[in-house]
């Protein structure tokens, strides 16, 4: 059937899925220098024009999970000083004290399905 979007986003195999999150655990179980994986996935995600966000997860004090979506594009150019509003998030901080850095955990990167979270998309926890 042919696309009939205006743009074409990613949408990976399950296969090809468990494939790249396999690579990926290796890297950790290894112990692959963080520095060396954060090149690795901002060269990839630059490269890679059918991804369109990428989901930035963490948990707060009580443990729930957040998730936060960035355009890739603003992601590369400000992955070093992502902010986000944490008087929204229960436990963190005031509103006077409310902007705070997230630091991402580039060897916690997954590729999602599609079906689920949908196309053009990617999971990387901070």
């Amino acid at each position: 059937m042919a696309n009939l979007g205006l743009r074409d986003f990613l949408e990976i195999s399950y296969d090809e899925l468990e494939q790249l999150n396999l690579q990926a655990k290796q890297q950790r179980l290894d112990r692959v220098d963080p520095e060396k994986i954060r090149e690795e996935r901002m060269k990839y995600l630059e490269g890679e024009k059918r991804i369109k966000a990428v989901t930035v997860c963490f948990t707060d004090i009580e443990g729930r999970l957040h998730m936060l979506d960035y355009d890739k594009k603003y992601l590369l150019k400000s992955s070093d000083n992502l902010t986000f509003d944490g008087s929204s998030v229960r436990g963190f901080s005031a509103q006077s004290e409310s902007d705070l850095r997230l630091v991402i955990d580039w060897p916690a990167f997954y590729w999602l399905p599609s079906d689920v979270f949908g196309p053009g998309k990617v999971l990387v926890f901070g």
